[in-house]
């Protein structure tokens, strides 16, 4: 991790100390703060560093095929199952499995997950004789799990099987005294990827970015810091004439809140990965790393409507 953050800080700390566990963790934040990189972290220093570390993105898989996903199923158990397959949960054995967008989790799936943390025992589908596995559960969402569970969306059982050690991280706007850092590391990190020399960044464009509410979080820096480089002569400097549409200028109307601000880049943001992907609200969300359902309750929120055609 590379932050000069108090509270990234404190979460490093904390990672070394969870580490030495096998408790199960609960990571939140807004989509691009890096769950993955924390729950990737947590298991590289754990004592179950040398076994797998798998990752299940929950919402990315359809739920008819999940359980199978999961717990793997035995020759026979469906037309099509000529043989037997292990699921992701029984190749981690041994290891960690990071469940992503787990509040997409289907209900009757979250009652199967319960008792694998329970009792660490699962049936192949298709099997009644079960397995005992040793998982290092680590779960992550991008929206509040407690008010997932007051709409009957997520099991409150399961919510406090999860939730451990929670570990909230912070969106990028909150961090501010990170942005250079982490611009820098990334610009060095595609520098070398793409065989590209840069010769400097200006401070006119570290205070853009600075200024930028950043909605897509580290993510978003990283990928705008890729496409610097890629674009970049060898042997140029990073200015502000590089910076693509919609970064800060830091000029012109105030906008009438902080809020404002956050929802009017937000609103022209999809927009404009909307119009990129045909209004294919499947595509717009795979490519801005969110979960389909998220991206029609912020155009909702919003009140983004499909153009008229013809």
């Amino acid at each position: 991790m590379i932050s000069m953050s108090p509270r990234m800080i404190y979460i490093a700390k904390l990672i070394d100390a969870i580490s030495k566990t096998s408790a199960t963790v609960l990571l939140t934040g807004e989509t691009g703060t890096g769950k993955e990189l924390i729950a990737r972290a947590i298991h590289q220093e754990s004592p179950r560093a040398q076994k797998p570390f798998v990752a299940i993105n929950c919402g990315a898989i359809p739920a008819e095929l999940m359980e199978r996903e999961l717990f793997g199923h035995v020759k026979g158990a469906f037309s099509g199952a000529h043989q037997n397959s292990i699921g992701k949960l029984e190749y981690a054995d041994g290891g960690s499995v990071f469940l992503d967008e787990i509040a997409t989790l289907p209900l009757p799936l979250q009652v199967k997950l319960l008792r694998v943390l329970q009792e660490k025992t699962f049936e192949p589908v298709g099997s009644l004789i079960p397995r005992k596995i040793d998982v290092r559960f680590i779960a992550a969402a991008n929206v509040n799990l407690l008010d997932e569970v007051q709409k009957g969306l997520f099991r409150e059982d399961l919510y406090y099987r999860l939730n451990v050690v929670p570990i909230h991280l912070p969106p990028l706007r909150e961090r501010r005294e990170d942005i250079r850092i982490l611009f820098e590391h990334f610009i060095d990190m595609y520098s070398g990827k793409y065989k590209k020399r840069i010769t400097g960044i200006s401070e006119k464009t570290i205070e853009r970015l600075m200024a930028h509410s950043w909605p897509g979080n580290i993510r978003e820096l990283q990928n705008i810091s890729e496409m610097l480089v890629v674009l970049a002569e060898d042997g140029s400097s990073i200015d502000t004439d590089s910076l693509p549409d919609g970064i800060s200028e830091g000029c012109g109307d105030e906008p009438a809140s902080y809020v404002d601000a956050l929802r009017s880049f937000e609103k022209e943001f999809i927009c404009k990965i909307l119009n990129e992907t045909g209004w294919n609200r499947t595509e717009a969300a795979k490519k801005m790393g969110i979960h389909r359902n998220t991206l029609t309750g912020k155009m909702k929120g919003l009140g983004i409507l499909k153009p008229a055609m013809g």
